[in-house]
């Protein structure tokens, strides 16, 4: 499997032999509907038209709304989209064109030759569209294929040991760099000999470089690397053999890592009607391993999105107190910290993360509800899920020319369209659950979009994405997502987990505890938090004397 190249939007072109995994609906029935994602009484054309006035009409009553934080740390955010990208890397899609489509543009302006009224039916779109993890959740996102893939850019992931992960290394800025901003070079903190994800030729050497869009996620993607290494220097003395080793470490990262999803991650998010049982015993229709649903990839796991704050506590000196900015770290900063923007240098021989960059996992993974705590709102945590989204959130993670491509949030509505995803009241009456009033969702809405949506005709009928919002403002005051969407998650993470021999529901007769890890004698204690595990593998990783 080569590393996973980011491209994955909205491609005009079949599935491929690479995509060894893939789609399903949990609801084919629905799918099949010849109206599903399709408003009453209208044509896919007619539909379209709605869903891009709908979009227009959002731009100006989204800008500049006041973001309310969720009790949970920002870390939670990053480790989700760590997690979609770990189940879901999709090849190819349905949505003809006469002409070249250039990557990643699905927007309110089409490109020559885009019909984006004629929709596939539900066997054709599983035919032409592939996920590119052969095994969702088995961080393949980390590994690839490990040490001896048949690929050279994945094998070059890896120390020559066959055991560890090649790292990079941080740089240090000039003086001149800092004064030239009006910055005193001496007040700056440098994290010293921190390590890097490494980098090259413009681009991230890692097994999926969509874990580089951001540097929040790039440097998650870094801890589980060291912490896979801490892993092999206690492992190694018990297993001679490097392949033996490496298996063996990847295991114990692995059951670290699925262990956080069911008992730390999921737990803190999923609505609490889904949480009276053990999410170990959630039922699942998922039967064939490795299939993920739509339902899941295109709706009710983008909950995210609206998670995105637009600056982070991130380190000492962007954050509370910070020697550089007490504002934070801003969500603009974070995407320019990539492999492609080569990390605002234009020197290819520095394409390394500047050390006052490095993230302080302390600061991130604190809860911005503490008593006593001197955390600035807007800065402490992730905000509510809701339609109100962090200012440039709607723009920045798509494309920047918003008028030309389309908002994030007419790419999620337009996936749910051509994909066939139900609406979420069709969503919720399919798991037995009341669907929200047309009145709930208006309440649901800022203000200023709930004359559009009704205009549009979507309080009645919502695209799914759309719903998940909503019902998490109505159900959970935006703290956790709504009781449809959190039995989509569910049933999905824990289907997958079920039927993949290696996962933690699986291994030790589904008994695994972080208690037993050989971690926990290396200073680790019990791994049971993600602020634990975070700040374990990142600890006494510098190189010493490094500058």
């Amino acid at each position: 499997m080569p590393a996973i190249s980011g491209t994955h939007y909205l491609m005009d072109r079949p599935a491929t032999a690479r995509g060894q995994s893939r789609y399903t609906y949990l609801f084919p029935d629905l799918a099949d509907d010849e109206a599903a994602g399709c408003f009453a009484g209208t044509t896919p054309a007619q539909t379209c038209e709605r869903l891009k006035a709908f979009e227009i009409a959002s731009r100006a009553p989204l800008t500049g709304l006041p973001v309310l934080q969720m009790r949970l740390s920002a870390a939670y955010t990053y480790f989700g989209q760590f997690v979609n990208h770990d189940i879901s890397a999709p090849v190819g899609d349905v949505v003809r064109a006469t002409a070249p489509v250039p990557l990643g543009v699905i927007g309110t302006v089409d490109p020559p030759g885009l019909d984006r009224t004629r929709r596939a039916d539900r066997a054709t779109i599983l035919a032409h569209f592939a996920n590119e993890h052969p095994e969702p959740m088995a961080l393949h996102s980390l590994y690839g294929e490990g040490p001896d893939s048949a690929e050279p850019e994945i094998r070059a992931l890896y120390e020559p040991d066959g055991k560890r992960f090649r790292l990079g290394l941080t740089r240090r800025e000039t003086d001149r760099h800092f004064t030239d901003r009006n910055i005193d070079p001496a007040r700056v903190h440098h994290a010293r000999g921190a390590r890097d994800i490494p980098r090259g030729e413009g681009k991230a050497l890692i097994a999926d470089r969509r874990n580089d869009e951001n540097l929040i996620v790039s440097q998650l993607h870094l801890a589980l690397m060291l912490f896979h290494n801490k892993a092999v220097a206690v492992l190694e003395p018990q297993h001679s053999d490097p392949a033996t080793c490496f298996r063996a470490a990847r295991q114990l990262v692995t059951l670290h890592y699925h262990w956080l999803i069911l008992h730390d991650f999921l737990p803190k998010l999923l609505s609490p009607s889904v949480l009276v049982q053990p999410l170990t015993d959630f039922p699942s229709r998922l039967t064939v391993p490795g299939e993920v649903p739509l339902e899941f990839t295109t709706a009710a796991f983008r909950f995210g999105h609206s998670m995105v704050g637009a600056a982070y506590d991130f380190n000492a000196n962007f954050g509370v107190g910070g020697k550089i900015r007490d504002r934070g770290a801003t969500l603009e900063e974070l995407f320019e910290f990539t492999s492609h923007q080569n990390m605002q240098t234009s020197a290819a021989e520095t394409l390394a993360l500047p050390d006052h960059w490095v993230i302080d996992w302390d600061r991130m993974t604190r809860s911005p509800v503490r008593r006593g705590s001197a955390l600035r709102p807007g800065l402490g945590g992730a905000e509510q899920i809701d339609m109100v989204f962090a200012r440039d959130m709607l723009n920045l993670v798509g494309d920047s020319r918003v008028a030309v491509h389309g908002s994030i949030l007419f790419r999620n509505l337009m996936r749910s369209y051509h994909r066939r995803i139900p609406f979420g009241q069709r969503l919720a009456k399919a798991y037995g659950l009341a669907p929200l009033t047309p009145d709930e969702i208006r309440a649901a809405l800022p203000p200023g979009l709930q004359g559009p949506a009704e205009a549009a005709g979507l309080l009645e009928e919502t695209p799914a994405w759309l719903y998940v919002l909503c019902e998490a403002r109505a159900c959970e005051t935006g703290q956790r997502i709504g009781p449809t969407a959190s039995h989509i998650i569910a049933e999905t993470i824990v289907g997958l987990l079920r039927l993949n021999p290696a996962s933690v529901l699986t291994h030790g007769r589904g008994r695994w505890h972080p208690r037993q890890s050989p971690l926990r004698t290396n200073g680790a204690g019990n791994l049971t938090t993600l602020r634990k595990f975070l700040t374990f593998a990142v600890r006494d990783t510098a190189i010493p004397g490094a500058d």
